[in-house]
């Protein structure tokens, strides 16, 4: 049996058949697979940008917590300046004294003498240390004072702790007492009640630097 010779319009149909199926292929190659790659790059990108911000997220929630903190901080900076004044202010100080005595029942005139040593280092960088603040601040300077004053013994146990209660940081360290004698004349600077001593006082007080305010720059 002979084969059939194929008809005009059954080589029509082949060659269209083949002619789609080029086109189908040259879609795929030049069209539809570029187009794939190109959306999976952009869900890459997508991706990415996804945890980028919500690292961006993250620090934006840290810094308003860090934020809500500042009026916290800030009225801590303002103590420790008053505790800590960054200079000794001595005319300042010796007032604050004069009426820590005053406070306790002791005359101007018995404070018979007030030194101040200049200013040396104490502690080491940390002990400046605040909470939130990840820099400690540099060393604190102590000043050693010493106070020779006359009074009775609840007289100078009163002024003393009027010292450790006065708006500037003070540490007493040692008190010294001499009992006056009976015989002694009374003097301008020495109390004249029976059981007045005569007291020497040391104790350090302390200057530091200001703390910065973190949001302010020294920009200009």
């Amino acid at each position: 049996m002979k084969p059939q010779a194929l008809t005009p319009v059954r080589k029509t149909t082949l060659f269209g058949s083949l002619i789609l199926l080029v086109a189908l292929v040259a879609a795929w190659m030049f069209v539809l697979s570029p187009r794939g790659d190109a959306i999976a790059a952009v869900n890459e990108e997508v991706a990415a940008v996804e945890v980028s911000n919500q690292a961006l997220r993250g620090q934006i929630t840290s810094l308003r917590a860090r934020e809500a903190e500042l009026p916290a901080l800030r009225e801590v900076s303002k103590a420790l300046d008053r505790r800590f004044p960054t200079t000794a202010e001595q005319a300042k100080l010796f007032r604050m004294i004069t009426a820590a005595a005053a406070q306790a029942g002791i005359a101007p005139q018995h404070l018979t003498s007030m030194q101040m040593d200049p200013p040396a280092a104490v502690g080491g960088a940390t002990s400046a240390q605040l909470p939130g603040v990840a820099a400690p601040i540099s060393q604190i300077a102590g000043q050693k004072l010493t106070i020779n004053v006359s009074g009775t013994p609840s007289q100078i146990r009163n002024f003393v702790r009027n010292l450790e209660k006065l708006p500037r940081a003070f540490a007493v360290n040692t008190i010294s007492l001499n009992q006056q004698s009976a015989a002694q004349a009374p003097t301008e600077s020495a109390s004249t009640a029976l059981d007045a001593q005569t007291v020497t006082i040391t104790g350090d007080m302390f200057v530091m630097p200001k703390v910065q305010d973190p949001t302010k720059t020294n920009a200009g």
